[in-house]
């Protein structure tokens, strides 16, 4: 009688031995292994801060065959920004990588952010990772205006030209209370150009000189062979001319700049290293 209570205790420690077993094996399993397992990093702390720009970068992420992080540029300049991810140097174990990115303008004084992305590539995933700082180029306002002519309207030509830059009337108003005029303007330099509508004014017969009052009107950078319309509207008191009748002058001051870009760095780098809690929270 006394045989039974020991044969069930013997049985359940082997149920348990084979039990424990399997979940050894299981907790063997290398998580990793999963494709999808993700590696999750602490955002840099410091922003890379030079003259001209503020990086700041956050959201970084990686699989084996990708990676990721967001980065925030801030202008610091009054001038225009070429900006070139392309350039930018990703070191995983000593492997070096240039993501896919195409070049963006960063207007002046402004900010923009970018996921910078690594797709399709092999052993991204990693416990830290690199990024060299590259790819900036600063296109300064200050250049050589274009020498164009003063554009009559009504229009006697539709298309001006002065050195690299061609004008072109779209589309004319003229009433009496206001002239509106939608101007295409095409730059074939080789360099860049900065067009400023704000600059734009218009002159009477008589001399009389008004401002461009188009006040949604922002500069614009152009690139060798890009083209883009600026609106010009104009309001001369009835009292001074009839608009609607009258012969006006579009004077375009320095309206149409072409300026060079000078490069610079951040001559930097920042180190991407991994959040193994949140790591592993978020592959539960």
């Amino acid at each position: 009688m006394m045989k039974q209570p020991t044969t069930l205790i013997l049985l359940s420690a082997f149920a348990l031995t084979i039990s424990g077993s399997c979940f050894a094996q299981k907790g063997m399993e290398d998580p990793k292994s999963d494709p999808k397992y993700t590696n999750y990093y602490k955002d840099i702390e410091d922003a890379v801060e030079t003259k001209e720009v503020v990086l700041e970068f956050t959201n970084a992420v990686a699989r084996m065959d990708l990676l990721k992080f967001k980065t925030k540029f801030t202008n610091n300049t009054n001038d225009f920004l070429l900006i070139d991810p392309s350039v930018l140097i990703i070191n995983v174990g000593g492997v070096e990588h240039h993501p896919k990115e195409k070049a963006f303008i960063l207007d002046p004084n402004s900010t923009k952010s970018k996921t910078i992305d690594l797709k399709g590539g092999e052993n991204l995933r990693a416990d830290e990772f690199e990024v060299a700082i590259a790819g900036f180029l600063r296109i300064s306002l200050d250049g050589t205006p274009a020498k164009m002519e003063q554009f009559q309207l009504p229009a006697t030509e539709n298309v001006m030209k002065s050195g690299n830059f061609e004008v072109s009337l779209k589309k004319l108003k003229q009433e009496t209370k206001e002239t509106w005029a939608r101007f295409e303007i095409k730059y074939k330099g080789d360099d860049y150009a900065i067009i400023d509508p704000s600059r734009i004014s218009v002159k009477t017969e008589g001399g009389d000189k008004y401002a461009n009052d188009d006040r949604k009107s922002k500069t614009i950078l152009l690139e060798k062979g890009d083209s883009k319309t600026v609106n010009a509207i104009f309001h001369i008191p009835a009292k001074v001319i009839d608009m609607q009748f009258a012969k006006l002058f579009v004077l375009w001051g320095d309206c149409m700049i072409e300026t060079k870009a000078v490069s610079f760095d951040a001559n930097e780098s920042v180190t991407f290293e991994l959040d193994e809690a949140l790591t592993a929270d978020k592959n539960k």
